[in-house]
């Protein structure tokens, strides 16, 4: 099991139980209560947890990670119409960067009206899903696989990303804070999403409603490091007043 892994299965438990001995978690993981210490002990300098004498806690209860099967049906309708108007931002021949996520897997979905495209994504089910629908040049980054999510994470992935330059990106998020910006739960999650922004030359932020004004652990950017961000019609007016504010477009669908 890899390390990142390892750390996101104890924070699942942690999550699910509220708090853990190092004997649970080396049992619940079958490995030794050395590599469970040294575990909690990077997590607790990470801000994310709270040594207790033989065990843990979690320090907060910020926006946790959503399972996929969860997330696919929640916010369903929202997520349809903010990816029919995503799609219209693409132009045919365009190279396209998808994060991974059920918002973007909806776009997928729409975007094989498109010609000539080529489509980097850090998500399998998207790479999947594109190979047995479409006759785009698919791209995916490898590394990590987080079971959950079928997100691709790691430096790996970074690397990937690193050496191409993109058309349009567009990114999830599970959190958006207006003075904490653009947050994700883990930091590997951040970096994948945080180099596609930067590969990019048009940087779409697609959320539904629902995610704003809650933060999450770890910063991917700034409100003003986007150029759009398309969401639903739910979104209370202050919020969208305030985003304005930042000389940034928003598209309420």
């Amino acid at each position: 099991m890899f390390q990142i892994e390892r750390r996101d299965l104890i924070m699942q438990y942690l999550e699910q139980h509220e708090s853990a001995t190092v004997e649970e978690l080396a049992k619940h993981l079958n490995v030794t209560p050395m590599t469970i210490r040294r575990d909690l002990n990077h997590l607790e300098d990470t801000n994310i947890i709270t040594r207790t004498f033989g065990g843990a806690v979690l320090k907060s209860r910020l926006a946790a990670e959503v399972p996929y099967k969860h997330k696919s049906i929640s916010h369903k309708k929202e997520k349809e119409r903010i990816a029919e108007y995503a799609v219209f931002l693409v132009q045919d021949g365009q190279i396209v960067f998808l994060d991974s996520g059920t918002t973007t897997m909806e776009i997928v979905k729409r975007l094989t009206s498109k010609k000539d495209l080529t489509v980097v994504t850090n998500d399998v089910m998207i790479a999947a899903y594109l190979a047995n629908h479409s006759d785009f040049q698919i791209l995916c980054t490898g590394g990590y696989v987080q079971n959950r999510t079928g997100t691709c994470m790691g430096s790996k992935s970074t690397e990937f990303l690193q050496g191409i330059n993109g058309d349009i990106c567009f990114v999830g998020a599970n959190a958006i804070d207006l003075e904490k910006g653009v947050c994700t739960p883990t930091l590997e999650k951040a970096d994948v999403k945080r180099q596609m922004l930067k590969s990019a030359a048009t940087r779409v932020l697609v959320v539904d409603s629902s995610k704003f004004n809650k933060r999450s652990f770890s910063k991917v950017c700034d409100l003003d490091d986007l150029d759009i961000i398309v969401t639903d019609s739910n979104l209370d007016e202050e919020t969208v007043t305030k985003i304005k504010d930042f000389n940034l477009e928003i598209r309420q669908v």
